[in-house]
């Protein structure tokens, strides 16, 4: 019995022996199979988002090319208007589109454009290219611009066509006559066949499409490679989840038999979106290549494992043949471990007696990881980690190890490495359970978190400077979203006002405050989105919750995004409650002066502000200690006169001031004293005193007081709200208050100045290749070597996202403008090395000139970007100069 036992467990050794390797091949091949499909899964995933990303690029240079060409025919309106108003009307349509005309010059399309021009009861007066509605009476753009005298153009909304046209949009502008009354419009009809068909500048397949749709009328059009078509039914929906950042969309109809990738960018104000398809086929084309690659790896990996096994059961002797293969692929595998960005580490645990976790060996670790720990990876594996590295004993990452392998869950955070005379790092870390072990990979993120350790100093100190400045400091969002919500209530704000920031933040006006509360109204908000410049308000009544009433003088600052977007309204109110009460308390003092001189002189002399009364023939009659002291620095002047009291030059600055007070008007003005060294800022007040019969004025009163501090904390605020946070160059709104002071000086001088606007040819790829930090550091680069380049009297600022301007003043001739330009032109192409990668771009620029006139500052800049876009359309790398 025994024996018979003993041969049935040899039999069946043997067997389950030989049932081993087959077993283990299979699983092999599973395995291998099951990577390989899960990698192909992973690369047409990464294949798919780089194609949304390319048809989504695609459709921002189409929205950009439309947004443009609307922008060109609003300033083709502009020039027209000015002809036809220099010519009393009489300027055809005709010929302002000659070939090579006027309409050439700002709006260069292949296609006719439909034009009209209706009188002032909307009565066709004139038209071209097309036929056009004999009466404009009705149409909404009509009315609105009879009523305005305001230069603007109105882009209506797209509406079908009443010609045949699936749908248009029209650009309309007021014509007035020559006393400015309103004479008419003139119209600009464009077709959507004038953005797909006469657009050239989408590199795609010749199956891709395009199409631009009008939200607001659910029309569209397209091109499906050279067919072009129309529909009032197509619609675009957003493929997967809301929020997602790849605007992938996909039509609700078929729109031919070709599959395609489709994204969506949006015009905004327009109400229109781009859309470009690219096939999928296409698209795809390198993740099928690569699927075939894999595919072909995987059957040869396969007949490979099938062969070996066969041979392996056959014959014993090719067993090491089968090890050295194994490790060769192990060494593959090693290989592409050591060959990863990111540092990994297998570890296996040693156990106690008791089975507990004692420490981990360190079973393999890449080239990365090594490096991270400062030792060499020979003195690093087989060696106890922890026991190696006591250092690390003491930061959780023992137990956190444990924890996994315990758990079977993974774990993953950021932490902060110090050892003793180096530098600390940060290191994203991720640990991964196997059997045995862990496996553990870290990346270094010290730079990105010194980043966000910067921006997040950069924000408290600002929020510290907010809350410790005696300015009441608020801020309104001018997002559409959440237009007029009060993001910001500094401490100042609520001891004035007696509002909480809980009452107050994320909510608007109507919703925080009773109706009339005196700070900026929504009327006022509205009005900075028109014209986004810093606005002085008038003073205004605040009325606290306990009843008493609180004078504010307000100042609204416009803070842009990188896009150049109005995005926040900042608003600086400073409380003028205590000096209305000094000048009440002066009157009062002042109108007791009558019954007792001496308690007029106790009075004036414990109020902080300098006062003095002045008769009508200009004879200093009163002055309290404080005048006396800091104004005129000396003896008694009272029964002398101002002029002979403070000399003639200084007499001739305050003369128009005095005269306006005997006159009766109370006068407010500013002065400020160099004398000392140092520059003090007055505010000056003159006050009419009136005879007894309550109408002659018999002499004014006079009360200056020290506004140094509240001057220099108005500047500071400005200044900030004027520089580009990345770049340190003046920003949007600082570039247009240069810039509209620039064009005064030349104007009142005669002065040639010119405006330069570029931007950074191909910057998006270098953004899509290695991320947005380097492309900040590019922006940072480039804006460094302009300022080096221009005049150290230009001004050079960023509008947002890579567009910058330069303003030059004081130019003896054109040709130095265009010199300088070529010298930018010349000094981008060298490549920028931005740390480790090496950038190479180039930049085209727009030159237009000033010279006196009554041209706006945003007209100037219009003429600037179309000569950008010529240099744009002549291969970039170059510039184009008005004539």
């Amino acid at each position: 019995m025994s024996t018979s036992f003993r041969l049935f467990r040899r039999w069946a050794a043997s067997r389950l022996s030989a049932s081993l390797l087959p077993v283990f091949a299979v699983l092999l091949l599973a395995a291998m199979w099951g990577a390989m499909l899960y990698q192909v899964d992973l690369e047409r995933q990464v294949a798919h988002s780089k194609a949304v990303g390319q048809s989504q690029s695609q459709a921002r240079a189409l929205s950009d090319y439309v947004g443009n060409i609307l922008r060109q025919a609003g300033h083709a309106t502009h020039v027209f208007k000015l002809k036809y108003e220099e010519t009393d009307g009489a300027y055809p349509l005709a010929r302002f589109a000659t070939p090579g005309g006027l309409l050439d010059s700002v709006l260069p399309v292949r296609l006719a454009i439909p034009m009209a021009v209706y009188d002032a009861s909307g009565k066709l007066a004139d038209s071209l290219n097309g036929p056009m509605p004999t009466s404009a009476a009705a149409a909404p753009y009509f009315p609105a611009l009879a009523r305005s005298a305001r230069d603007i153009d109105i882009v209506t909304a797209a509406r079908a066509s009443p010609h045949g046209s699936a749908w248009q949009i029209q650009v309309a502008r007021r014509l007035s006559a020559g006393d400015g009354s309103f004479a008419g419009v003139v119209v600009m009809v464009i077709e959507p066949s004038l953005f797909i068909d006469d657009y050239d500048r989408l590199d795609i397949d010749e199956r891709s499409a395009v199409v631009l749709l009008s939200r607001s009328a659910s029309l569209s059009a397209g091109r499906l490679g050279e067919s072009l078509f129309t529909s009032d039914t197509l619609e675009f929906n957003p493929v997967g989840p809301r929020g997602r950042r790849l605007a992938e969309v996909m039509p609700d109809e078929t729109l031919d038999e070709v599959p395609r990738i489709y994204a969506a960018s949006e015009l905004g104000r327009d109400a229109l979106v781009a859309v470009v398809g690219i096939p999928r086929d296409v698209a795809l084309a390198s993740f099928e290549r690569q699927r075939l690659v894999y595919l072909a790896f995987a059957l040869a990996g396969g007949a490979l494992i099938a062969a070996v096994t066969a041979v392996l059961m056959r014959q014993s002797a090719r067993l090491r043949a089968s090890i050295r293969a194994a490790k060769e692929a192990q060494a593959m595998l090693r290989g592409a471990v050591h060959g990863s960005l990111d540092a990994f580490m297998l570890l296996t645990a040693v156990r106690g007696a008791d089975d507990k976790i004692l420490d981990f060996i360190i079973a393999d670790i890449n080239e990365i990881g090594a490096a991270i720990l400062k030792l060499a990876r020979t003195q690093l594996i087989g060696q106890k980690a922890f026991a190696l590295l006591p250092r690390f004993a003491q930061t959780g990452l023992f137990g956190h190890y444990v924890k996994v392998l315990e758990t079977g869950q993974t774990h993953s955070e950021e932490f902060e490495i110090r050892i003793e005379g180096q530098a600390p790092i940060w290191i994203h870390h991720q640990v991964v359970p196997i059997e045995g072990g862990v496996a553990v990979t870290s990346r270094d993120i010290t730079l990105r978190k010194q980043e966000e350790i910067e921006i997040r100093g950069s924000r408290n100190f600002l929020q510290s400077l907010i809350n410790n400045l005696p300015l009441l400091i608020y801020v309104k969002s001018a997002r559409p979203k959440n237009f007029g919500q009060f993001l910001i209530w500094n401490q100042a704000a609520e001891t004035v006002t007696g509002y909480r920031p809980d009452q107050v933040i994320g909510k608007r006006d109507a919703e925080a405050f009773p109706p009339g509360f005196g700070l900026t109204t929504p009327e006022e908000d509205l009005a900075m989105l028109d014209t986004p410049m810093v606005v002085d308000l008038p003073e205004k009544p605040v009325s606290r919750p306990d009843g008493s009433v609180r004078y504010l003088h307000t100042m609204s600052v416009p803070l842009f995004d990188a896009d150049g977007h109005l995005e926040y309204i900042l608003c600086i109110a400073e409380d003028v409650t205590r000096r209305r009460e000094q000048d009440k308390n002066l009157r009062e003092a002042l109108a007791a002066l009558r019954e007792s001189e001496a308690r007029v002189r106790t009075i004036a002399d414990a109020l902080p502000a300098m006062i003095a009364y002045i008769d009508a023939n200009e004879v200093y009659r009163f002055h309290n200690a404080s005048f006396l002291r800091d104004f005129l620095g000396g003896p008694s002047v009272l029964g002398t006169t101002v002029r002979s009291t403070i000399g003639e030059p200084r007499y001739r600055t305050l003369e128009p001031f005095i005269k306006r007070a005997l006159a009766g008007e109370t006068v407010v003005f500013e002065e400020v004293d160099e004398s000392g060294g140092r520059d003090v800022a007055y505010q000056i007040t003159y006050i009419p005193q009136t005879g007894d019969d309550g109408q002659n004025i018999v002499g004014f009163h006079v009360m200056r007081q020290d506004i140094t501090s509240h001057k220099r904390e108005k500047k500071q605020l400005i200044m900030l709200s004027q520089i580009d946070a990345l770049t340190g160059l003046t920003n949007r709104a600082g570039f247009f208050q240069k810039l509209d002071a620039a064009m005064q000086n030349s104007t009142a001088k005669g002065a040639l100045m010119a405006v330069m606007y570029m931007d950074i040819d191909h910057f998006k790829p270098v953004n899509d290749t290695y991320g947005h930090n380097t492309g900040d550091a590019l922006l940072k680069a480039f804006s460094g070597r302009l300022t080096h380049t221009v005049r150290a009297t230009d001004t050079v600022a960023r509008l947002g996202g890579d567009e910058f301007t330069i303003v030059m003043e004081n130019l003896a001739r054109n040709e130095d403008a265009a010199a300088i330009a070529a010298k930018i032109v010349t000094a981008m192409r060298t490549p920028f090395k931005l740390g480790d990668v090496s950038v190479s771009v180039s930049t085209s620029i727009g030159l237009a000139f000033f010279q006196g006139g009554l041209l706006e500052p945003e007209e100037l800049l219009k003429q600037a970007d179309m000569l950008l876009y010529q240099a744009k359309q002549a291969g970039r790398n170059t510039f184009r100069a008005a004539l």
